[in-house]
């Protein structure tokens, strides 16, 4: 991982990071799979996970995904 950057296919993640002010400045498909890289003020990405873990937007995007399975 370069300095300043954190990438991650985690798709709730990255639209916090984004709510967040955080600049997405890549993305790639591979595999299926979308990776997502952003640039970030700091080198700790567990202190935005456990912040990100913590906050009222997982609670909002799990009950989407919990609403989307009834369609």
């Amino acid at each position: 991982m370069i300095e300043n950057q954190i990438k991650t296919d985690d798709l709730a993640f990255s639209a916090w990071l984004r709510m967040n002010g955080h600049p997405l400045i890549k993305s790639d498909r591979s595999r299926m799979k979308s990776i997502f890289v952003f640039d970030i003020p700091t080198k700790d990405e567990n202190k935005l996970k456990i912040e990100f873990i913590n906050s009222r937007f997982l609670s909002f995007y799990n009950e989407m995904r919990n609403l989307k399975k009834m369609l």
